[in-house]
């Protein structure tokens, strides 16, 4: 992956996650040490994909803090008033903005369409098999860390 496309990723999830959930994301360029950043909570993961000119894939990894959060922010309620379906509708819903908004900006035409998000908690996660992937991102938040992985 370019650096021009890194960055705009960068700068198009933050900006998603800031005005849509109130959450900061700091991102993590030095990946080597980012297996320190995984805590030990439970991931989400969500995925998206998207045909056109070009086709590509994303997954989000979202440690179960994070989603909680985003999900409360979003949806204008309290922790006790969040359940697991939810958290997974909030998951979703993420990577739809935030790759929606990403093809806005690489693909000001339209050309390319968003496919349906899904999402799962995972039994397994492992920051060790997301450092070896070539199209990972790494994010810090409040809540722990946000993982985007790109495919094409």
């Amino acid at each position: 992956m370019d650096e021009q496309f890194r960055q705009m990723i960068y700068d198009t999830f933050s900006e998603v996650f800031e005005t849509m959930f109130f959450t900061f994301l700091e991102p993590i360029d030095e990946l080597s040490g980012a297996v320190a950043l995984s805590a030990d909570d439970d991931y989400i993961q969500a995925n998206i994909s998207y045909h056109g000119p070009e086709s590509g894939r994303f997954a989000l990894y979202l440690p179960q803090r994070l989603a909680r959060n985003i999900t409360m922010n979003f949806l204008g309620v309290e922790a006790g008033e969040v359940g697991e379906a939810q958290i997974l509708d909030t998951a979703k819903e993420t990577a739809n903005m935030a790759v929606g908004s990403l093809l806005g900006r690489v693909d000001p035409g339209g050309e390319a369409k968003l496919h349906i998000p899904e999402a799962y908690l995972l039994d397994d996660f492992s920051a060790q098999e997301l450092l070896e992937q070539p199209g990972a991102l790494l994010f810090n938040t409040d809540f722990g860390a946000l993982w985007v992985v790109f495919k094409n």
